[in-house]
């Protein structure tokens, strides 16, 4: 095994440990990360391996099958992020005008109490 496998590998591994650490209730990104650490460590293992499967699915050299997917998955990469940041937008909002009105309600009481006290 040559140097640049062996740090490939460890990097591959100490991604997979941070995967497990950080995304503890999400089964399906674990998974889905777990397959991509495998698969990437069969192909650092066996380099031509991933040649044979870009023959059999029609892609001249491996290294073009590897990057065709590198580019699938960055795409969706970014589509998961664009929900995410989404969906942290809504609950933003939500929280927001729950505040609003929270303060709005307490103001109005305020004035209120405020009048009574005051008032002859």
């Amino acid at each position: 095994m040559s140097l640049i496998q062996l740090i490939i590998l460890l990097f591959l591994a100490f991604s997979f440990l941070m995967v497990l650490l950080v995304m503890k209730g999400h089964l399906a990104g674990r998974l889905f990360f777990i397959v991509q650490f495998i698969v990437g460590a069969l192909f650092v293992v066996f380099p031509d391996l991933s040649s044979q499967i870009g023959k059999l699915l029609g892609v001249g050299r491996g290294t073009d099958l590897v990057l065709y997917f590198l580019v699938v998955l960055f795409y969706m990469t970014v589509l998961l992020f664009i929900a995410a940041m989404r969906r942290l937008e809504r609950r933003q909002t939500i929280i927001l005008r729950q505040l609003a009105l929270q303060n709005a309600i307490d103001n109005t009481r305020m004035k209120t109490a405020e009048k009574e006290v005051s008032a002859p």
